[in-house]
């Protein structure tokens, strides 16, 4: 089929397509800035009739724009002779109301004379959804650092409570006739100041959700080292994988299972004055974590190998207990050639 030619558009056609334009349409000259064409849609918002908008220029509808601001706004494109800009400022209407607009504005010529074409959108709604999202960023900003805050408090509070009952454990034990009581009593203070030592570290922390399990198993290590190391010296080993983080709800239960051990080897492994090495191991794969506390003492009185902690006292069970609520899977090997206990935990 032959293409039918295609037919200029007459002014007259131009004129109606820019009346009945979605956007509101302004035209004016860039001599005198008098409106020559303003559409429907513009005169509707704005109130005016056209006539009226005839005696008006572009800075009498912007009230946040003088005459001289306007000009040197535009100057540039008057000195290129074309070319277009985009901005967004405010227009009032007739009856005093405001309304944010973005206008992109475009120097062209018609008949030998410059003239600027303006197509003006409404973006009162955008710029309120945008104040609101900007409001509701701002409230949840100052939310979350009340959080912080009482997260803060919280654990400072848990730690000094920790404190005062490991202080009243201390007494008791101090007071305590009977050996096999003082010892006990010892033993739970040294469970408590875990505990407390891990608040300890969500409260100076810049999360107080999370700590390092790395530099807390250093810290746990020289504490213990320090306080039951009374006889022989004891050299320490510890190759900890940074940055590995844990919740307070599995950080607590894993140290204090790797306290247990150390607590274990440091009582039980080197006696008689004897000399030696202990040491802790932490790393992590994409699916677990893994925790081994290894010390080259005289080991257990029977060799063996399982998956489990052997053994009925107090410090078995709760290993067990708290192995238990972590999942976690217990790995030991035992011999004259020393100990070592693995904790392996998935991931969350």
């Amino acid at each position: 089929m032959p293409q039918r030619e295609k037919q200029p558009i007459s002014a007259a056609q131009l004129g109606l397509i820019v009346e009945d334009a979605a956007s509101e349409i302004f035209i004016f000259s860039a001599t005198d800035f008098r409106f020559l064409l303003v559409n429907r849609g513009a005169r509707e918002n704005l109130g005016y009739g056209l006539a009226e908008l005839r005696e008006l220029s572009p800075w009498d509808i912007k009230p946040e724009l003088t005459e001289e601001q306007f000009r040197r706004k535009v100057q540039p494109l008057i000195e290129s002779g074309a070319g277009d800009m985009v901005f967004e400022t405010v227009h009032r209407r007739k009856n005093g109301s405001l309304y944010d607009v973005s206008v992109h504005l475009q120097l062209l010529r018609q008949d030998g004379e410059p003239i600027f074409f303006a197509a003006i959108r409404d973006v009162t709604r955008e710029n309120e959804l945008r104040r609101e999202l900007e409001q509701r960023e701002c409230d949840l900003e100052k939310a979350l650092a009340g959080r912080e805050m009482l997260l803060q408090e919280v654990n400072h509070r848990v730690k000094n409570s920790l404190q005062v009952v490991m202080a009243l454990l201390q007494l008791h034990a101090r007071q305590a006739k009977k050996g096999s009581l003082r010892a006990a009593l010892a033993d739970a203070r040294n469970r408590v100041a875990v505990v407390a030592s891990i608040h300890q570290r969500l409260y100076m922390g810049g999360d107080h959700s999370m700590v390092d399990i790395g530099e807390f198993l250093e810290d746990l290590v020289n504490a213990t080292v320090e306080s039951l190391a009374i006889n022989g010296e004891i050299t320490t080993e510890l190759d900890l994988e940074p940055g590995i983080a844990l919740g307070i709800d599995e950080g607590v239960p894993l140290a204090l299972i790797v306290a247990e051990l150390l607590t274990n080897s440091l009582k039980y492994a080197f006696t008689d004055g004897k000399r030696g090495t202990l040491g802790v191991v932490l790393g992590s794969t994409d699916k677990e974590i893994s925790v081994k506390v290894y010390d080259d003492g005289k080991g257990y009185s029977t060799s063996a190998t399982g998956p489990d902690i052997s053994g009925s006292g107090l410090g078995s069970k709760i290993i067990k207990a708290l192995s238990r609520q972590l999942r976690a899977k217990i790995m030991r090997k035992t011999g004259p050639e020393g100990t070592a206990v693995t904790i392996i935990l998935p991931r969350n």
